[in-house]
């Protein structure tokens, strides 16, 4: 087992920005010598994964999907 994990794999996906917040993700990643792509990832993490509101949403989207593939295809769907 390796002292080091690998890094989370990371996707490319493009959204837009407003200029003032892209500026400032800009000059954030170089006060604190990182990069704008780790700052958007922390700030997004901090807010979604603090959200109670969400994560009961999300939940509740969990729970929902599970019981629909738990459940058995009636007699009609099969003919």
């Amino acid at each position: 087992m390796s002292i080091i994990n690998r890094p989370p794999e990371m996707v490319k996906r493009e959204y837009g920005l407003q200029e003032p917040i892209a500026h400032a993700v800009e000059k954030y990643a170089a006060f604190i010598q990182s990069t704008p792509d780790h700052v958007v990832n922390s700030a997004l993490m901090m807010v979604i994964w603090k959200d109670s509101e969400f994560r009961r949403w999300r939940k509740q989207q969990q729970v929902s999907s599970e019981r629909k593939e738990s459940t058995p295809p009636s007699k009609a769907a099969k003919a």
